[in-house]
């Protein structure tokens, strides 16, 4: 491991799988937008809520969209810059648009992290440039990250690889539109089977950063890496091993200190998707349900039934799962199956993959609709 503090969590239970140096405090760089986020999802405004860009947004450092002073962006639009372009100026946004200034938005970032049992952080900018009193450690990136995917839509952004941006500003009178194309930092995304989400951060002082979750056979990990020289390296070899030693590392006595936050974010699981994090009490029903594979997941109805055709030309039953996420916001998840048992869905994720070069998720079939037709 060239990372200076790193944790493997079990993120259906919360136990630690492996740690090094997990509370050490360090500077996140932009891991800190996944707090960002959180905040911007749970504010309570409206996601197609447009925030008006200032000059003091436009002066933040890249990386950023180069949004200009007088544009105006839909909260979900900014989001969605936030986590896949790591953008800082879409971050200044959020945090002026929401708070009123990115002071009172950073106590708040402190704050809510602090009451979801990262209590081992403190923020004082919402993009995670380095700056004094700014940082966090891996076991609290760990619980903040798995605190994050039990809401929809962070977890539809943060697996989503291309996207774009809309904005608009007012030219002579007339409103011009805007988009600009962003592409996921996250390459998991691409090439680690199972990869559901993740944040990656880069600075100087903080080095390289990242935070996600991986999904295979059920089982879920959060993984948190912070000041890595080789970013991929790490998080590929502690991701694998916990997935070969599961089922010994997740019996074994836990060790070091248990973060208070696992208990705490624990609470809250009911309200957990079953995609993502099932409890124990749920498991026997979702085994007995069979099992889907989702494909992928788009904004667009249009985009997702054309994708949905090309799969199904390849010999593969599909369907396309319109998916409330909240406010207003709706996904269209492109789906195969369902299976009776896990090994059958196995096997034609690899099909799957092998034909069209693909990844697919497994899910439990009680987690869709019901009705494929």
């Amino acid at each position: 491991m060239t990372a200076r503090a790193a944790l493997l969590m079990d993120a259906s239970t919360g136990k630690i799988l492996f740690q090094k140096e997990a509370d050490l405090r360090l500077p996140p760089a932009s891991t800190t937008k996944v707090v960002t986020a959180i905040l911007a999802l749970e504010s309570g405004r409206k996601l197609s809520d447009s925030i008006a860009v200032s000059k003091e947004a436009t002066r933040v450092p890249a990386s950023k969209l180069y949004l200009r002073p007088g544009q105006n962006v839909p909260i979900e639009e900014l989001l969605y810059g936030i986590m896949l372009a790591s953008a800082n100026d879409a971050s200044v946004v959020l945090a002026e648009g929401i708070s009123g200034s990115v002071e009172r938005f950073t106590e708040q970032m402190t704050k809510k992290a602090h009451n979801i049992g990262a209590t081992n952080s403190h923020f004082t900018n919402p993009h995670g440039l380095t700056a004094p009193d700014h940082y966090s450690t891996a076991r609290d990136l760990a619980v903040i990250f798995r605190y994050a995917m039990r809401n929809a839509l962070f977890r539809e952004i943060v697996q989503t690889k291309f996207s774009s941006v809309s904005t608009t500003a007012v030219v002579k009178k007339k409103v011009v539109p805007r988009r600009i194309s962003v592409r996921n930092h996250n390459r998991l995304l691409w090439d680690f089977d199972g990869a559901i989400g993740g944040k990656t951060g880069y600075t100087v002082a903080a080095q390289k950063c990242f935070v996600g979750a991986v999904q295979r056979n059920g089982v879920t990990l959060i993984v948190a890496i912070l000041g890595a020289r080789d970013q991929w390296g790490d998080t590929r070899r502690l991701l694998e091993h916990g997935f070969e030693n599961y089922e010994t590392l997740k019996t074994a006595p836990p060790s070091g200190r248990s973060a208070a936050g696992e208990q705490q974010v624990g609470l809250r699981g009911a309200r957990i998707s079953t995609a993502i994090l099932p409890s124990d009490d749920q498991k026997p029903r979702l085994l007995d349900g069979g099992y889907v594979l989702q494909i992928a997941s788009f904004r667009e109805r249009d985009r997702a039934e054309d994708f949905s055709r090309q799969v199904s030309e390849k010999g593969f039953e599909t369907f396309v799962e319109p998916t409330p996420l909240g406010r207003g916001a709706m996904a269209y998840r492109v789906k195969v199956g369902p299976y009776v048992d896990l090994l059958a869905a196995q096997e034609s994720a690899q099909e799957i993959f092998s034909k069209s070069g693909h990844r697919a998720l497994i899910l439990p079939a009680q987690s869709t609709s019901g009705n494929p037709g």
